[in-house]
């Protein structure tokens, strides 16, 4: 296991800058997310932690100890990635035994390890199977196995669900989540959606444009924002310009109290799910522009005063286009920016 801390970490290609002044620790044992859009540097991080790049500038440090130009076979820290990397010709057996094989391990060790990690993967019945003959998730699991049975400081994967169908990713997810609890290796999870990182991490870093954004636990990433690129990325929430004074925040949905500077040019972001439809009169009418059912809840299109369209996630299906309601707003519904 590792705890790892990353000092100021800059990674540029050319001209092209792919990471910038990014810091963060990683707890011994943790399961850590880095999550991001396509192309924000997050896969680049990884590769950084790995070993497999060198950052232009900053320190990559293990318990303690400055890594920044160790070896990635020194490091033990393993990535598995998407499309797997399995060996075609070569069986279940021999895929997990291979790193062992080439480590030199003694094959009474060698056949121990592989024995005991085909329990744990469940692949006992297909040891003898080719990666062609296997599922995606079985397939997922020997490359987590291969990865597993050298007993990496730290495990790394890079979008390991994005291949499977929306069934099999939970279980998958289920599957790696136990299997980390078990054996109590550092664990990175590289990926670009939201709800994958929030259910499996303790932590989560958000990485947008090259740049860390903010490193806290799932529900304060989603609830509490603080950036407004972050809150772009997140998505579901709605945003209406305004001014802040005296700790309150001056809108179209009224007035809240908030903990930011004065500003005449403030924008506020409210979540969908934060706005509630209602047919019993209040301060804020609008009509229902428009909706869209989605099996647990129904997304509202709202247009309200002043001509401002707002989104609104919820689990009422009985209103209809072109009703006359109202909207609640919670009181700490807002974040400003």
């Amino acid at each position: 296991m590792a705890n790892i801390r990353l000092e100021h970490v800059y990674k540029s290609y050319g001209e092209q800058q792919v990471l910038a002044d990014v810091s963060l620790e990683i707890d011994d044992g943790e399961m850590f997310a880095l999550l991001g859009p396509s192309g924000s540097g997050k896969t680049t991080l990884l590769r950084l932690i790995a070993g497999l790049e060198a950052p232009s500038a900053g320190k990559v440090i293990f318990n303690n100890a400055d890594f920044t130009h160790v070896s990635a076979q020194r490091r033990k820290a393993i990535i598995v990635f998407q499309d797997y990397a399995l060996f075609p010709h070569l069986t279940v057996w021999q895929n997990i035994a291979f790193g062992l094989r080439a480590g030199g391990v003694p094959r009474v060790a060698l056949e121990s390890k592989v024995h005991d990690i085909l329990g744990l993967v469940h692949l006992k019945d297909r040891q003898h199977s080719l990666p062609g003959e296997l599922s995606g998730g079985q397939k997922q699991r020997v490359a987590l196995a291969r990865a597993c049975v050298l007993e990496p400081r730290v495990l790394l994967l890079d979008e390991p669900f994005s291949n499977l169908d929306t069934g099999l990713r939970q279980s998958m997810r289920d599957f790696v989540a136990a299997l980390q609890e078990r054996l109590r290796f550092t664990c990175i999870l590289v990926t670009h959606d939201k709800e994958e990182a929030f259910m499996m991490s303790r932590r989560v870093a958000v990485i947008v444009d090259s740049r860390l954004q903010q490193v806290d636990t799932p529900e304060a990433i989603f609830t509490q924002p603080l950036t407004k690129k972050l809150s772009d990325f997140l998505g579901e929430a709605n945003y209406l310009d305004g001014r802040v004074q005296g700790g309150n925040f001056y809108c179209a949905l009224g007035i809240f109290a908030v903990n930011a500077p004065d500003s005449a040019n403030a924008v506020g972001r409210f979540r969908w799910d934060q706005l509630a439809l209602t047919r019993e009169a209040g301060p804020h009418q609008g009509r229902v522009a428009a909706k869209s059912y989605a099996g647990k809840a129904t997304y509202y299109t709202v247009t309200i005063e002043r001509g401002h369209t707002l989104n609104v996630f919820s689990a009422r299906h009985d209103f209809f286009v072109g009703e006359e309601i109202f909207l609640e707003v919670l009181p700490s519904a807002v974040n400003v920016y």
